[in-house]
């Protein structure tokens, strides 16, 4: 009796324990799988066989106005895949506002009222690159009522 209650007790936490599935773009983008990552991102430009980190990923909205921070493997290595981002996301519309390369690399980018962060982490020896994507809507702060002038 005492092994059977260890026995259920044990599948119990089995089943209760679970991954959350990732978004795979490894068939192109017409492919149904696919369509879930495009059509959540919007025209956010990922390279085909991306995977999306849907446990650490938070992503409000979808298509164009998401906002949030999807956080993606690549299939590339660094370098291919900072090339990748910064030619991918002008073609988009995005424009270039600053750009580091080095284990880290960052590319900042704005469009209209948008901007958008990519960060590419190399990971480790045996580890995919991990891209950082994190765009939201840029404020405006409002003129201090000190520095309106008056007539």
């Amino acid at each position: 009796m005492k092994h059977l209650f260890v026995a259920i007790l044990a599948l119990t936490l089995v089943a209760c324990s679970s991954t959350a599935p990732s978004v795979s773009l490894e068939n192109g983008p017409t492919s149904t799988t696919a369509r879930l990552g495009v059509d959540q991102l919007g025209n956010t430009p990922l390279p085909v066989g991306s995977k999306m980190r849907g446990p650490e990923s938070l992503v409000f909205g979808v298509g164009d106005n998401w906002m949030g921070r999807a956080v993606v493997e690549l299939p590339t290595d660094a370098s291919a895949s900072y090339n990748f981002f910064a030619d991918q996301f002008p073609r988009q519309g995005w424009s270039l506002v600053a750009a580091v390369r080095g284990k880290k690399n960052l590319l900042v980018f704005t469009r209209a009222d948008r901007s958008a962060t990519v960060e590419l982490d190399e990971g480790g020896l045996f580890s995919n690159v991990v891209a950082y994507i994190t765009i939201s809507p840029t404020g405006t702060a409002p003129t201090p009522a000190s520095a309106v002038r008056r007539p």
